[in-house]
């Protein structure tokens, strides 16, 4: 298997050599092999920053209320499991998302991994409490910086 790049839609994915030279994904742009040298510059995982959109609905009698939260990225929305008291952290590494949505005032936590142009994610994990956060993190999970909590929570991804 070879990596392959998307001149197009510029993303890295792994793939036996294919029969032409169309994406996969996008199905639009040229690809090319990955060398040894730029495969490792990109499987570093890589915090962003992108748009999300909050969208509410209104009743009759009890008001506004929240109803999603969208996050646009290179063309694409993704629709986020998280509430609008979240701390929200997105990464992505190769062809994958993931966005890290954190809650202290309620003790959860939960990493969600996307793959364009899917709108919902793939895989996820969510932890409910204070106690079994501590228990995956030990007691300083605060100080943890958000890469090396996704990098963890991975793991039970897989």
């Amino acid at each position: 298997m070879a990596i392959f790049s998307c001149s197009s839609c510029f993303v890295m994915y792994e793939d036996y050599y294919p029969p032409d030279d169309t994406c996969i994904l996008c199905k639009q742009g040229l690809i090319r092999i990955v060398t040894t040298n730029q495969q490792q510059k990109e499987t570093t995982m890589l915090a962003i920053t992108s748009a999300l959109q909050l969208f509410t609905r209104e009743e009759d009698n009890s008001g506004i209320h929240f109803t999603s939260l969208i996050m646009k990225h290179r063309g694409n929305a993704f629709h986020l499991h998280a509430t609008t008291t979240d701390s929200i952290h997105v990464f992505t590494e190769s062809i994958a998302l993931y966005i890290l949505t954190i809650n202290k005032v309620n003790g959860t936590l939960g990493l969600a991994a996307y793959m364009a142009p899917e709108p919902h994610p793939i895989n996820s994990y969510y932890i409910h409490t204070p106690q079994h956060i501590r228990d995956i993190f030990g007691p300083e999970w605060e100080q943890l910086s958000p890469e090396t909590i996704v990098l963890k929570l991975i793991n039970y991804l897989m």
